[in-house]
């Protein structure tokens, strides 16, 4: 019998192109790994250890699809402490499979199939499989290395069309790392009243910003069009743990409970009672992970810099970007080159939009000297 082929759609989107140059690193001996957003940290013993008492207290059935309420609760005086964000942990707060998990369960509430996502570019390349499956069109606003990769307002409001549904912003930015001034934050939210737009702000790396302040967006506006999507993953190295959270108004919180219902159910408890303890201990393991960033972003900068290859200095994230024009190909022909002749695994700028398609996004989430070796080898292909 002839079997209906699978979703077109889903067919023809290509995967992650971060994680295609990841799945051939494991494959590569000794490869020092730059591509990887994930913290070279261990998780903190006292998130470890709350885990294992979570267990063998009995955590490890379902809870409520948004999560524990006792999680909830913490989650809102996080908010309110670190973001300035006043929330009811009851009806404005879920908890999701990652930020990932979050804030594609907010953009499935919030679309329609037709309708139109505008996102950065560069940007995050789950943005752009996220409207694959909910059947919507991404419009991509650009992003320049000469504007330190902030966005033009007056070039967003230029791609608002009848469909457009959704504006995605990310600051700090993944993959530059770019932390947007509150004054671009305000026009791009002047854009969204302007045009009845919902705005998704994906703040995972609120806690990870090396220079001046970050200003959570929603804090700008007193309208409740704004949903912010945060993590674990970054702040406390928690990666593997897979619990994030989003926090928005009620009705649009709701929606996302009930794509997660479909999807998840509810997140791991034992994740969730870690997540507590995550919140409950010492922050000063937040503050050595971001001093150590911020040490390693000044030294890959630096280097960088000296053979002219740095395209913007990061303010935030773990990310820097580096120029890889004058290896006179698209940038994910030059990282498989580099993974194989150099052993270096980079993250090819053309996973993230068509501006960094020369560009390579080298993670900071390494050690000091596989980070040095790393872009040594690097200039070496290059020819520097």
């Amino acid at each position: 019998m002839l079997l209906n082929p699978v979703s077109r759609a889903v067919q023809e989107a290509a995967h992650s192109g971060i994680r295609e140059i990841g799945n051939q690193a494991l494959r590569t001996p000794g490869a020092i790994r730059l591509e990887v957003g994930q913290p070279n940290f261990p998780t903190p013993d006292h998130i470890v250890a709350a885990a294992k008492r979570a267990m063998d207290e009995g955590w490890t059935g379902y809870t409520a699809t948004a999560g524990l309420l006792s999680l909830r609760e913490r989650i809102s005086a996080k908010l309110s402490r670190v973001n300035g964000i006043d929330s009811d942990p009851e009806t404005e707060i879920t908890i999701g499979p990652g930020g990932v998990g979050a804030i594609a369960a907010v953009m499935a509430a919030l679309v329609e199939p037709g309708d139109e996502v505008l996102l950065p570019d560069p940007g995050w390349p789950n943005y752009r499989l996220m409207t694959v499956w909910t059947g919507t069109t991404p419009v991509y606003y650009p992003c320049s290395a000469e504007r330190g990769f902030e966005p033009e307002p007056e070039q967003v409001g230029a791609l608002v069309g009848p469909r457009t549904r959704v504006l995605m912003v990310n600051s700090p930015n993944n993959p530059t790392g770019a932390v947007y001034r509150a004054e671009v934050q305000r026009a791009l939210l002047d854009i969204a009243e302007r045009h009845g737009l919902w705005v998704i702000s994906d703040e995972c790396y609120d806690e990870l910003v090396f220079d001046g302040t970050f200003t959570s967006l929603a804090t700008l506006t007193q309208s409740d069009r704004v949903i912010s999507g945060y993590t674990f993953s970054k702040s406390y190295s928690m990666t593997g743990w897979r619990i994030g959270y989003a926090v928005g108004p009620a009705n649009v919180i709701d929606g996302a409970v009930k794509i997660l219902e479909s999807n998840s159910s509810c997140v791991s408890t034992i994740s969730q009672k870690a997540a507590e303890a995550a919140l409950d201990g010492p922050q000063a393991c937040v503050a050595e992970m971001r001093d150590a960033y911020r040490r390693r972003r000044d030294l890959a900068c630096a280097q960088l810099g000296e053979l002219g290859l740095l395209l913007a200095r990061p303010s935030g994230a773990f990310y820097v970007m580096a120029d890889v024009s004058a290896a006179g190909a698209d940038s994910r022909d030059f990282a498989f080159r580099l993974l194989e002749e150099q052993r270096v695994a980079v993250a090819p700028g053309t996973a993230f939009g068509e501006i960094p398609a020369r560009a390579v996004r080298i993670s900071l989430a390494s050690s000091d000297e596989d980070l040095a070796e790393g872009i040594a080898r690097l200039a070496t292909a290059l020819g520097r």
